[in-house]
């Protein structure tokens, strides 16, 4: 009997796509990430969330030696971790954090962006 295929997370699907992308096998991949097996396969099927932001850049390091850099990709790899993961981007969540002094402009702001959109 033929072995069935695990659904991957979007964020698993995406990161699947990006190693097919860049030529790489998963193994090749995993292996010069530094991430463990288990870890990276229950990545891709969303049993456990997408890993910190450093993991996140170093992995994104990783496939752009056989991509070209690209910024929307990056991005997109972080927001597709963020979702799988139910919170705000690292990088925004960063920027945030970094700047409390902007917290009641940024809240204004957004209560705006929310309303305008209902």
């Amino acid at each position: 009997m033929a072995r069935e295929r695990k659904k991957k997370s979007e964020f698993g699907e995406y990161l699947a796509q990006l190693i097919k992308d860049a030529g790489m096998t998963q193994f090749d991949f995993y292996s010069e990430a530094a991430i463990a097996r288990p870890y990276f396969y229950d990545m891709l099927s969303g049993r456990t969330s997408p890993p910190p932001r450093e993991t996140l850049e170093r992995m994104m390091d990783v496939l752009e030696k056989w991509l070209p850099p690209d910024e929307k990709r990056r991005t997109e790899f972080i927001n597709r971790a963020a979702i799988n993961r139910g919170e705000i981007p690292c990088d925004i969540n960063e920027m945030i954090i970094e700047h409390p002094e902007c917290w009641d402009r940024l809240r204004t702001t957004l209560k705006t962006m929310f309303v305008a959109e209902k």
